[in-house]
């Protein structure tokens, strides 16, 4: 618990967990946290998913292919299309991404499987996801009823609130949170 009392889980072998990083055990570490929410009460349809950039990869594995909780919604905030697409970026060589890592992370697929409600945002200006070819594909392959786009002009990756400003930025989450 930290001094707020809240009490924060990290996946193994980042912050304070122990382990070694695999990215089966990051999903199971977030459904883990999703078995504990559920034993202390918490139902899928007060289930919100939210991802970050690298986070985004288990709200939408787990929103796509509920085990503890089916998610009432999903919201993705500077997503990756795919381990492959990240591979390409980086490296702007045509070499297969196992050649740099054995993740096979592939948001812009997963997310076919997702008919939740669901929030995409970005920055237009993200250098280290870009809008183009990372998140407006996951976008695009969204094929759910209620999609709600955001992309922000001169965000980057991962100041999104900060140039919407703080009030501007919740009003938008808690929007889309409380509609039916």
């Amino acid at each position: 618990k930290n001094r707020f009392g809240v009490l924060m889980l990290d996946y193994r072998g980042y912050g304070k967990s122990e382990g070694k990083t695999t990215e089966a055990g990051m999903y199971e570490d977030v459904d883990a946290c999703l078995s504990w929410l559920k034993m202390k009460g918490l139902t899928g349809d007060r289930l919100i998913m939210y991802g970050f950039s690298l986070g985004t990869a288990s709200a939408t594995e787990l929103t796509a292919n509920p085990r503890t909780l089916r998610p009432a919604k999903l919201i993705l905030e500077a997503p990756f299309a795919s381990a492959e697409v990240m591979v390409q970026d980086a490296s702007r060589l045509a070499l297969p991404s196992s050649f740099f890592t054995n993740l096979k992370i592939d948001n812009a697929e997963e997310i076919k499987k997702v008919s939740q409600p669901f929030l995409w945002l970005h920055g237009e200006a993200d250098d280290f996801l870009s809008v183009t070819t990372h998140g407006q594909v996951v976008s695009e392959n969204y094929e759910g009823a209620r999609q709600t786009v955001k992309r922000i002009p001169n965000a980057g990756h991962s100041n999104v609130p900060t140039i919407m400003g703080y009030e501007n930025y919740t009003r938008m989450v808690l929007d889309f949170i409380t509609l039916p």
